[in-house]
């Protein structure tokens, strides 16, 4: 018995001198560390339906104060925590209306990770919470006219509406003590000085007891249209014009507005003439053709039983804007291919010397491009004897847009040919001249001068003992293609 007892001291003896050691080593190579998170925002959990959080004023405030978090782990898994990892909880499970302490907690986001918080480890350790049930209320609206009419007109009773359907009252919604503060969605309309009757879109705003808006209150329909009848009275109406606009712009054209100067015209009669008369119309205009704006003094035709009142014209300035329209057009046009940075010595030779470049746009800036030549340019910088094949550049301007890819030309670069020295026969002088090229022929971009002509464009050129034959022309520039 006493042998066991040893043997069993012994191994309790062992196990504690293994655990030591083992601590020993994990928390010399591997010891804690404190790590600070700062600025982190706490996450709302369990808030029960019909309840909202408001701030010391009653207002709606889902948004809690940040936190700063001290967690206390390892040396390896300090490297790898980052503020991700981690997250704060308010958590409102189970809490009802009014004022909570509630505290905040830190959980880890991923299993991998393994932390402990201190006892002072997260500042504010906990928050005051304000919780309030949402409630709804129904209101009237209360429309606010300001303004005065002209001498003789009226206002009728006004008209407000969603969607075509008159209404008197909204829904407000909110926190339990705001709520309770509004009496009534006011909104106001200004009809200072009008002729005409009032329609506007307006937005509803609550207003409490003492007559200032509530904040913090959803308020459901927030926007209604207002109507307001103004007519006229003992025989006066103010009456709208319109121009009456014949024929259609040239192609390519369009009318964007149409303007009448005075657009009001004053008339006087009986009361049935009057109601009758909803617009008044100008002579026709007739705009067939046009390509640009245009301005047209128009009599105003009054209907029986009416007549402008005095003072006011019997006629109407119209402008009637014309512009291109904005319609994307393609067109090809043929390009005379330039080339340049030829290597010294070299002769250029380029195939073919007029290439196709599609283009898009507006019709004005494709026009003015038709009228003017297209330059195309291969680079030949740093390229030796041989067949090359480069794709042309093309510089175009703002507003023009290339369709498809660049077209591809075969360059051949060489050396000149040596020059040979004529062997004279005995007896007959010898007389070296330097011939010129034939007169009228022109050089051509790609193509070897004539014997004697100085370097061009994209050409490089060799004294040789003859001359060579003139390079042929260009071959006739292809008419543009507009595709709209």
């Amino acid at each position: 018995m006493t042998a066991l007892r040893a043997m069993m001291l012994r191994a309790i003896l062992a196990l504690g001198l293994s655990f030591s050691l083992w601590a020993f080593v994990s928390f010399s190579q591997n010891p804690e560390e404190l790590v600070p998170f700062d600025g982190l925002t706490p996450q709302v959990i369990g808030l029960r339906g019909g309840l909202v959080i408001v701030d010391a004023n009653g207002l709606p405030s889902p948004n809690l104060p940040s936190v700063d978090v001290i967690l206390r782990t390892d040396r390896n898994q300090r490297t790898e925590l980052r503020p991700v990892d981690i997250r704060t909880v308010v958590d409102l499970s189970g809490f009802e209306s009014g004022e909570h302490i509630v505290p905040v907690n830190v959980q880890a986001t991923r299993s991998t990770i393994s932390f402990s918080v201190p006892a002072d480890g997260v500042t504010p350790s906990a928050f005051p919470v304000r919780l309030e049930d949402v409630i709804s209320a129904t209101v009237p609206i209360d429309l606010k006219i300001m303004g005065n009419l002209p001498f003789s007109f009226e206002r009728g009773a006004p008209q407000i509406s969603v969607n075509n359907t008159d209404i008197t009252q909204v829904q407000i919604s909110g926190p339990q003590n705001r709520v309770q503060q509004v009496v009534a969605a006011q909104t106001t309309a200004n009809i200072e000085q009008l002729r005409a009757s009032y329609q506007a879109p307006l937005t509803i705003e609550a207003i409490g007891t003492n007559g200032q808006p509530v904040d913090g209150v959803k308020i459901t329909p927030s926007t209604v249209t207002v109507r307001i009848p103004i007519t006229s009275v003992v025989g006066l109406k103010l009456v709208p014009v319109k121009a009456a606009i014949a024929g259609l712009p040239a192609p390519g054209y369009a009318i964007t507005a149409v303007q009448v100067n005075p657009p009001l015209i004053a008339l006087t009669g009986s009361s049935g003439p009057l109601d009758a008369v909803a617009v008044l119309k100008s002579e026709e205009i007739d705009i067939t053709g046009a390509h640009s704006s245009l301005e047209r003094q128009a009599h105003v035709i009054f209907p029986t039983g009416t007549s402008p009142q005095i003072g006011e014209p019997g006629s109407v300035k119209v402008t009637v804007l014309i512009a291109p329209l904005d319609q994307v057009f393609q067109v090809s046009l043929p390009a005379q291919v330039i080339l340049t940075g030829i290597g010294d010595g070299l002769i250029a030779n380029v195939t073919p010397t007029v290439v196709s470049i599609t283009m898009s746009g507006n019709s004005s800036i494709l026009d003015q491009m038709a009228q003017q030549t297209v330059q195309a340019s291969v680079n030949l910088s740093g390229l030796r004897a041989g067949n090359h094949h480069l794709p042309v550049t093309v510089n175009l301007p703002k507003g023009v847009n290339l369709v498809g890819d660049l077209p591809v030309v075969t360059v051949q670069l060489q050396m000149p040919p040596p020059a040979s020295t004529a062997t004279p026969t005995a007896g007959t002088p010898t007389d070296v001249t330097t011939p010129t090229p034939s007169s009228g022929t022109p050089d051509a971009v790609g193509t070897p001068p004539t014997l004697g002509t100085p370097e061009v464009t994209g050409t490089a050129v060799a004294t040789a003992t003859e001359p060579t034959t003139p390079a042929p022309l260009p071959p006739e520039t292809p008419p543009p293609t507009v595709t709209p």
